[in-house]
């Protein structure tokens, strides 16, 4: 018990910090831009822009990203730089997009649940058929639960998503060019 305590604290006082580093090796410039660049390097390796996410959606809200590149490859900084933001402008456009049409979706969901609704309530007043009277409510009640879900919940992580695309999309980026050979040999010692 005493370690979860130990953990909480240790994560509050992390959240305080301003600028929040993520450091990343390179060793070659297949490990940042696809293999199936052609002329030029403008598209990121997708394993290395899974492994951004993944250290971003780690690092409180509060703080700003700084993406701190070591490499002994000869990449330029340019490009490297270039391709993170294109590839993460990207994703920031599609999560906003996929937000409209979830909005749009819930709507159209919700309108189809009220029609049902409405319907249950005209059997009820007129024909009172149990079998379709259960089988409208249903409806209904599938139809508005999915509206509520598509529109609170997806939207939610969607949200998520776009603010994470634009942090990463927004954060400090340098690149440090060094012998990460000697380095990690000098760590070992």
């Amino acid at each position: 018990m005493e370690s979860v305590k130990k953990l909480k604290n240790e994560l509050k006082d992390k959240s305080f910090n301003e600028i929040e580093t993520i450091n990343i090796k390179i060793r070659s410039e297949e490990d940042v831009y696809s293999g199936y660049n052609y002329d030029n390097n403008e598209v990121l390796n997708p394993t290395l822009a899974d492994f951004l996410v993944e250290k971003a959606e780690a690092v409180p809200l509060k703080s700003k990203l700084r993406l701190k590149f070591f490499s002994d490859s000869n990449i330029e900084a340019h490009e490297l730089f270039s391709a993170i933001k294109n590839k993460f402008k990207g994703e920031f456009a599609l999560a906003e997009r996929q937000l409209k049409k979830t909005a749009l979706f819930s709507l159209v969901v919700l309108v189809i649940g009220i029609l049902f609704l409405g319907l249950f309530v005209l059997e009820e007043i007129f024909f009172k058929n149990i079998v379709l009277s259960i089988l409208l409510e249903i409806a209904s009640w599938v139809f508005v639960w999915e509206a509520v879900d598509a529109f609170f919940l997806q939207r939610m992580a969607l949200r998520e998503k776009c603010r994470n695309m634009a942090r990463i999309y927004d954060a400090e980026m340098e690149l440090v060019i060094l012998d990460i050979d000697k380095l990690e040999e000098k760590h070992k010692n």
